[in-house]
């Protein structure tokens, strides 16, 4: 049959193309509209990341987890049972939802500033030396050589103003530079070595430790070490290894005999210019970036103490912290 109008042609589609047949009689109208039956009543999506509210209360987590209340409450300053934010959230019927705070990682935390320590030698001999070294920071540490003209009064000084000090134990060394009163040879039995050790300790008030003054022979001798830190542990004293040579054992014997101990990590003025020692004392930063901490040893010479006096004013421009010797000293575990 031939069709003069082809647009009254009813276009027929096949029934399972159009979805689901909908009851018109069980469907609502609402303004004229269908409606699909709500069976039951809305309810928020929780979503992640996102900030809502529930009954007025402010919920703010990337974390929405079915956890029992007890559980996410802080165990170290747990909350009280009537606090707002101890209260469970609701949603509808749905289970309670508490919010499970997320962990801090090692990414969040503040690195801790780079920290450097700084310890005066050979205090004692002179006047100027032991003016200049106390007008500087009480953070600086002083070791005072004994039965020197001015060691005990730099002791006494010191003690006042609650500053670290330690005798600069003389030891032999290898170049056989004389060491001047109490010093300490390999030649020596037990008994002197410790009762010379014993005098200079007992010569100088206050004093918490003890480090060596030159020493590159005396300290590379296990057995003379053992004796000087027999002495040092009676007291409870701590024991500095100035390093005057790389085959010291005296840090080692110190681990050994649980004493409080560290390693000098920079000479300051081993040449006596402000270049020189500025120098140093930029290596010492660089160490105490790398590692934490690091310590430098000077001397009382004029160019170190006006060179320590004028950068110490400005360390917090470097963002490095000076502190007292003692915080660097470490306690040996059992090893």
């Amino acid at each position: 049959m031939q069709v003069e109008n082809s647009e009254e042609i009813p276009l027929v589609v096949p029934l399972e193309s159009l979805g689901p047949v909908l009851d018109t009689k069980k469907v609502p109208e609402f303004m004229g509209l269908p409606m699909l039956e709500n069976t039951r009543p809305w309810t928020p999506a929780l979503v992640p990341f996102l900030n809502f509210q529930l009954d007025g209360k402010a919920i703010d987590s990337p974390v929405v987890k079915d956890v029992p209340l007890k559980d996410t409450l802080p165990k170290e300053n747990p909350l009280k049972e009537d606090s707002p934010a101890a209260l469970p959230v609701m949603v509808g019927d749905a289970p309670i939802k508490v919010i499970k705070p997320a962990k801090i990682l090692a990414v969040d935390v503040h690195p801790k500033m780079p920290r450097i320590a700084i310890l005066i030698d050979d205090l004692g001999y002179n006047r100027h030396g032991m003016e200049s070294s106390l007008a500087l920071p009480t953070e600086v540490a002083l070791a005072i050589l004994p039965e020197t003209p001015f060691a005990r009064q730099t002791a006494l000084t010191a003690q006042k103003q609650k500053r670290m000090t330690l005798l600069h134990a003389p030891m032999e060394n290898e170049r056989e530079l004389k060491l001047g009163p109490g010093g300490l040879y390999a030649s020596m039995t037990e008994k002197e070595l410790k009762e010379t050790l014993n005098k200079d300790l007992d010569g100088l008030p206050g004093i918490q430790g003890a480090n060596n003054h030159m020493g590159s022979l005396l300290t590379t001798k296990k057995k003379q070490m053992q004796w000087v830190m027999d002495v040092l542990q009676a007291r409870s004293f701590f024991f500095i290894d100035s390093l005057t040579s790389s085959k010291s054992v005296a840090n080692q014997t110190a681990k050994e005999y649980g004493l409080k101990t560290v390693t000098r990590d920079v000479f300051l003025d081993n040449i006596r210019s402000e270049s020189a020692i500025d120098k140093q004392f930029t290596r010492l930063i660089k160490l105490a970036r790398r590692h934490g901490s690091a310590l430098a040893i000077g001397h009382p010479y004029p160019e170190t103490t006006a060179y320590l006096k004028k950068r110490l004013s400005t360390l917090d421009q470097d963002g490095v912290q000076l502190i007292p010797l003692s915080d660097v000293l470490h306690t040996p575990i059992n090893e």
